[in-house]
């Protein structure tokens, strides 16, 4: 008797880890699924179409998250959308990839981790390769985002402090001209 009860209980944990492996792999696809649908929504967006950013970055994010952006600050989702909102009118010949290189689910948290290389026009060719972290939690059976890290390679930093440079360069010199 006490062996066949050792053996249940065997059977018991190993079917119980099944369970949770096979809800952890469910819980990891779907955040797969979440994050393509979002860069597949900015992506759209950014080549024009008529999208509801606010929309796209409500279903993801947690309303209080913070985004810390490559250049190193940190900025409540607001201002991101916001900044969002302003360049998408100004950039031209947007073209992206995603790679998502892992997510891994504990409990009720789990993080990805994935790149963006995106290339588009504005004030110049700007080609961008981002490294992604997505801090997730599961509110209300939803998983949210409620830390986003986002870094960047020296390459794309530079490139981007020389576009800024220029564009206020060619701002400066067009307003000097009109005085």
């Amino acid at each position: 008797m006490k062996r066949w009860s050792i053996v249940l209980l065997v059977l018991l944990i190993a079917c119980t880890n099944d369970d949770e492996l096979s809800r952890r792999k469910i819980d990891e696809q779907e955040i797969r699924h979440q994050i393509e649908a979002y860069h597949q929504g900015l992506t759209r967006a950014f080549r024009g179409e008529a999208v509801d950013t606010d929309q796209i970055i409500d279903a993801l994010f947690d309303e209080s998250v913070y985004y810390v952006t490559y250049w190193g600050v940190s900025e409540p989702l607001d201002s991101t959308k916001t900044r969002l909102e302003r360049a998408i009118p100004l950039i031209s010949d947007y073209a992206s990839r995603l790679e998502i290189v892992s997510v891994e689910v504990s409990g009720d948290f789990a993080y990805a981790f994935f790149i963006v290389r995106q290339s588009y026009r504005l004030g110049g060719e700007r080609d961008e390769y981002l490294p992604t972290t997505f801090i997730f939690r599961r509110i209300d059976q939803n998983w949210k985002v409620v830390h986003a890290h986002r870094s960047a390679d020296r390459e794309t930093i530079v490139n981007v402090l020389n576009a800024s440079n220029e564009v206020v360069t060619s701002d400066t010199v067009e307003q000097s001209g009109n005085r």
